[in-house]
């Protein structure tokens, strides 16, 4: 008797608690005459049109259609399709979005008799995006982070590459000055080109550093005090052209010219090349006009830093505005004469960070550079970052903004260059596509190779047309 009143007992006690359960329950049941769901749902008056939602009846969603920016959301009405006597709970729902917001949610009430079905209503605007989306770039590594490292940058002797929209640039102490094409590699070929070498001679070395400047080509020899101090630069219209000395100087005031070289030209080939003197620390300007007349070579003070390479390079969009660093020295922002402008904090970014650029694209305004090895244990080496700096009314205000945040990189690409006992360049860059649906980055540096980077233009896109088969 006692085991029967036991199992009775142990029957009533979840009997009890599911009665209990469903008579709590606000959601339908499979007996209730009282159904509540939602088998279509539609906005009726925000659009010309009649905007299909989609419901989950899994989750007690509902989405629909990302809406035009500027739709009143104040008093949408909507149209469902609901069981016999259940009906929603309002007329009408304020979805209106908070500024620099992009959607808004409120809950929808299914009301049939005495139950009631809730489901949460997502209203999206459909808003611009800009700028470049990095996270469906190509990336086309030959550096030490892939298996295929460019075999030139074994070793020291290829200190400075460059890209343009369509080529990169090789300057190699120790073979002949080539491109590769961009379209090669993104097959998956590498064909080196080489350039016409022709009356390139002098120097230290005939080659040391080198640029594009809108489909013109740069590249210095180096000299120090050792040899007759005649600076050479060469001007190459285009990658299929033979060379001409644009310049040609005796340099006595420096011990050590050319082992960069930073060239800043207007579309019409006007403006200034900039080369790191050493062991002085300051730094030669030449002004360029018409992309071959170079003249009025002028040694600038730039009391800062004390290893070789430097890097000049102006602000895009700026007249007179110029990102100044070298080695193991935070980077400033500069006029033509080198006069410090603003400086950037010590512990923003690592000392060594390289060839660092401001440009635009599709209406966002990024600051990038690489690493660069500086041949100690706390250098950070060979990282190509790109950080979205578009706020800030002027580009020193923006610089401020980004010291003050979170400085999380847009894109962080890693090298993995290999460390030396000593410090040597690294070189970024940037260029846009010719149909300009593509933003390009380049990295490199000795003993890690070069990365090019393919990253699409932003565009926006709506989740809801990918919902599984859950949302009906």
């Amino acid at each position: 008797m006692k085991n029967i009143i036991k199992n009775i007992t142990l029957f009533i006690i979840p009997l009890c608690a599911m009665m209990i359960s469903c008579n709590d329950d606000k959601y339908d049941s499979s007996d209730s005459s009282d159904l509540t769901y939602i088998r279509n749902i539609r906005i009726l008056n925000v659009a010309d049109t009649v905007i299909q939602g989609k419901v989950n009846e899994l989750t007690k969603e509902i989405k629909f259609p990302k809406l035009d920016s500027l739709s009143d959301l104040s008093a949408v009405r909507f149209a469902a399709d609901l069981p016999e006597g259940a009906y929603l709970d309002k007329e009408t729902y304020d979805f209106s979005v908070a500024e620099g917001e992009t959607q808004s949610q409120l809950t929808v009430t299914v009301v049939n008799g005495k139950r009631y079905r809730e489901y949460l209503v997502t209203i999206r605007l459909s808003v611009p995006v800009f700028g470049a989306d990095f996270t469906r770039a190509n990336v086309y590594g030959h550096s030490k982070a892939t298996s295929n490292m460019y075999p030139d940058f074994n070793g020291i002797l290829t200190r400075s590459a460059d890209m343009d929209s369509a080529h990169i640039l090789i300057v190699s102490r120790a073979t002949n000055l080539h491109i590769l094409n961009l379209s090669d590699l993104r097959q998956g070929t590498v064909n080196p080109v080489p350039l016409d070498m022709t009356g390139v001679d002098g120097g230290t070395y005939n080659i040391s550093s080198g640029r594009f400047s809108h489909g013109h080509i740069y590249v210095c020899n180096l000299i120090n005090s050792a040899n007759p101090p005649v600076f050479k630069i060469y001007h190459w219209d285009n990658v299929n052209a033979v060379p001409t000395t644009v310049f040609s100087e005796t340099v006595t005031a420096v011990a050590r010219v050319g082992d960069d070289l930073s060239v800043n030209l207007d579309e019409n080939g006007n403006g200034y090349i900039y080369s790191g003197t050493n062991a002085t620390y300051n730094v030669m300007r030449i002004k360029v006009t018409g992309f071959t007349n170079l003249s009025e070579p002028t040694i600038i003070p730039m009391p800062y830093g004390t290893r070789l390479w430097n890097y000049f390079n102006l602000v895009e969009g700026s007249t007179n505005e110029y990102l100044f660093t070298k080695a193991e020295i935070p980077i400033r922002l500069v006029d033509s004469d080198g006069a410090v402008k603003y400086t950037m904090a010590t512990t923003s970014f690592p000392l060594g960070s390289a060839d660092p650029r401001i440009f635009h694209y599709n209406e966002k305004r990024y600051f990038g550079f690489i690493t660069a090895n500086l041949g100690n244990a706390t250098c950070q080496d060979n990282i190509l970052y790109i950080y979205d700096i578009t706020r800030g009314a002027t580009t020193q205000e923006a610089l401020e903004l980004l010291e003050a945040g979170s400085r999380i990189p847009e894109l962080k690409y890693d090298l993995k260059g290999a460390a030396t006992s000593s410090a040597y360049p690294a070189n970024f860059n940037w260029a846009i596509s010719e149909d300009a649906e593509f933003l390009y980055l380049f990295g490199a540096s000795p003993n890690a190779g070069f990365v090019f980077i393919e990253a699409p233009k932003a565009i926006e896109y709506d989740e809801f047309d990918f919902l599984n088969d859950d949302w009906q």
